[in-house]
């Protein structure tokens, strides 16, 4: 299995902990997205419930699961199995227990659907022409106030699904106010979640005011 061999991290919030050596430098340097990172820092709190939608390797959610401590819980939805693999031991090796992996991806329509990973592990996406049938899921009919609590921090970045995702969370965020961290991934994307945010009166901020075009990561907080 490619995901056995772990090295220490040597900086960064996770710095000391175990991570697979072949799932990416910049984990182990612990200088992956330090802008996000940063906001993550900021924003979750002890005893946090975190939504970590687009798992990837697990490296937000057990940054999430070290800032929300043993009172908090974090919930790590990924539908693609090599990285499910990484996430996975990601939690073992660190001994981590406030973290919870749900195999699939989160939608508008609960069922299943294409899945292209016929990419990088960071850019797999839903596609009608993909290569894996995955399980769907739509957050507000999981979210229930006591199997899977109400999110205090809700993080969405799937490559393009993020217009999906929001719609099938909408009643949630409506009802539990939590921050939001969205990446969007296209100009259609990008306007239908700043017309989101604005309806449901939220304020944000641009992370990476440098990124590339069509990549926007943005930071929002309900307004009081």
């Amino acid at each position: 299995m490619a995901c056995s061999f772990t090295v220490r991290i040597r900086g960064g919030p996770l710095e000391g902990m175990r991570w697979v050596a072949t799932s990416g430098t910049s984990f182990i340097r612990g200088s992956y997205e330090s802008f996000k990172t940063e906001a993550y820092q900021r924003y979750v709190e002890a005893g946090d419930v975190v939504y970590d939608i687009g798992g990837h390797v697990g490296y937000y959610a057990v940054v999430a699961s070290v800032l929300a401590g043993e009172r908090g819980k974090v919930f790590t939805f990924e539908p693609r199995p090599l990285n499910i693999a990484y996430i996975k031991k990601h939690i073992s090796v660190n001994g981590l227990t406030n973290i919870e992996v749900i195999e699939a991806a989160v939608s508008d329509c609960s069922g299943s659907a294409k899945f292209e990973s016929r990419t990088g592990t960071g850019t797999g996406r839903l596609s009608v022409g993909g290569d894996l049938e995955v399980t769907t899921v739509v957050l507000d009919d999981l979210i229930d106030g006591s199997r899977y609590p109400a999110p205090d921090f809700l993080k969405i970045d799937i490559e393009g699904g993020e217009v999906g995702a929001l719609r099938g969370v909408e009643r949630s965020i409506s009802s539990y106010r939590p921050k939001l961290l969205v990446a969007t991934h296209g100009d259609e994307e990008h306007r239908f979640v700043l017309g989101f945010l604005e309806r449901h009166n939220y304020d944000f901020e641009v992370l990476n005011e440098d990124g590339p075009r069509g990549d926007t990561e943005m930071l929002a907080i309900p307004r009081i």
